[in-house]
């Protein structure tokens, strides 16, 4: 046994190029392995992916071997339920610490930022989550994890890491997305990949380029745990709307970059041990109307804007399109909390006009286990969106044709899951939420993960 370490770790360190120094560091522990019969994990998200996309493929003309593939073998679930708001950061966050956003403290994509100073700056931090992931865990354990564009993990002390990350929005984020990732990973990817790095120019990274990496590194190393998030099918319905073409057309390219990854799985022999999650992080719902919450705070003098910016707030607005968070520069004002809870009040009286549907309290926000520093919370009414803006008019055109962010508790915020693997059974996954996920990779490798508001899956084996 001892001789066929040294082999692994002599293979592994010849096919690093030289560009990829610290391969050879990851190689000298490449003999840690889990307890029990599943040695690896892997957890996709395709974000924004509807379960009726798997349910009801052919009503939508959807070609999906991989997924079709999946369900055949393993398990499925017709919905799970997401987090509160329903956005990308929080449930990827919840997925992999397995608490709510108000406890981990991820409560939106975007940074709180009222006065704009961050220009537009994302929650991309790793140790701004307040809870141990289930990635960390699991390196701290001695196993390998590669993270590959999954949220929050800048400066993730992971053994593979491509954040997702973007500042520029032109060549230099090439530049820093190199710098931030394990060095020499992506110029190895590229010199496998001649036409890598057109497809990798964040924050336009395409679903291929991700798989390019995540099967390069599946190939190189055998990650005990790997994370990959896919972007497009997100932005191809934001973009479109639901059902669209070119959101039809992005649910089957990631369902091509699932087979992908699960024929690298198979390349390398690692199909007999490895447990394998689809899942997505939120549903969706098309919005053609647009109100901005925060220019009803202005007209009331709690917000006060000079040009296009807001210079001074008493009450701002944290939206995530289908719902927006309302803080108190003090929190003990009561009286701007009563001033702005009034507003809101009054708006979701007539909801569908107003586009306010309803208006949460502390103890609301509470029990879908979001942020407990909020004074209050809205929701827009089912075809509204909400924007960010505190300049212009109430009603304006829409940002996006369709959006998420609402309720989770609404079906169509349910999101995907989907298992299969050496010790998943054919059949239902059923009553599932995205906290499951992180207790049951923890399960799974044998990793201690308590206190967490998830539970480890079960399967319902079909008949």
């Amino acid at each position: 046994m001892q001789s066929l370490r040294l082999v692994l770790i002599a293979t592994l360190a010849l096919s690093c190029t030289p560009a990829s120094v610290p391969c050879a560091t990851v190689a000298a522990k490449a003999a840690k392995e889990p307890p029990g019969p599943v040695h690896h994990v892997v957890v996709i998200t395709i974000d924004g992916l509807l379960p009726e996309s798997y349910t009801h493929p052919d009503a939508h003309g959807l070609a999906i071997p991989a997924l079709r593939s999946i369900i055949a073998r393993g398990a499925a679930s017709d919905g799970a339920l997401s987090v509160f708001p329903t956005v990308t950061y929080p449930s990827h966050t919840s997925m992999t610490t397995g608490v709510n956003p108000g406890t981990h403290g991820i409560v939106g994509n975007h940074a709180f930022d009222p006065l704009g100073h961050d220009y537009g700056g994302w929650r991309w931090y790793a140790e701004e989550t307040k809870r141990d992931p289930v990635w960390a865990i699991a390196e701290r354990a001695g196993y390998h994890v590669a993270l590959v564009q999954w949220p929050v993990t800048v400066g993730a002390h992971v053994s593979w890491l491509v954040p997702e990350y973007w500042r520029a929005k032109d060549d230099n984020d090439r530049k820093l997305l190199r710098a931030i990732s394990t060095p020499g990973l992506l110029e190895s990817v590229a010199a496998a990949h001649v036409d890598f790095w057109p497809r990798c120019a964040p924050p336009d990274v395409h679903d291929d380029a991700l798989a390019d990496i995540a099967t390069f590194v599946i190939e190189r190393d055998k990650p005990t745990l790997t994370f990959l998030h896919l972007v497009g099918v997100d932005g191809a319905q934001h973009a479109h709307g639901l059902w669209s073409d070119e959101a039809r057309a992005a649910i089957e390219e990631a369902d091509r970059q699932v087979a992908r990854v699960m024929a690298a799985l198979e390349r390398v022999g690692m199909t007999k041990d490895t447990n394998v999650i689809v899942a997505s992080d939120h549903g969706f719902m098309n919005a053609p109307s647009m109100v901005e919450p925060c220019v009803l705070l202005r007209d009331a003098g709690l917000v006060t804007v000079k040009g296009e910016r807001v210079v001074e707030w008493k009450a701002a607005m944290y939206p995530s399109s289908g719902s927006a968070y309302v803080y108190l520069q003090n929190p003990n004002d009561s009286a701007t909390r009563d001033a702005a809870l009034a507003i809101f009040a009054e708006k979701a009286r007539a909801p569908e006009k107003s586009g306010v549907a309803r208006v949460y309290s502390p103890s609301d926000i509470a029990t879908l286990g979001g942020d407990r520093d909020a004074a209050f919370a809205i929701e827009a009414t089912p075809g509204f969106q909400f924007g960010a803006r505190c300049t212009g008019d109430y009603t304006a055109p829409a940002e996006y044709a369709a959006v998420h962010g609402y309720d989770p508790r609404r079906p169509e915020m349910r999101a995907s899951l989907l298992m299969v693997g050496a010790t998943v059974p054919h059949g239902a996954i059923r009553d599932a939420h995205l906290v499951d996920i992180g207790p049951t990779v923890a399960l799974w490798l044998g990793l201690s993960m308590p206190n967490v508001d998830g539970k480890a899956l079960v399967v319902t084996p079909a008949p």
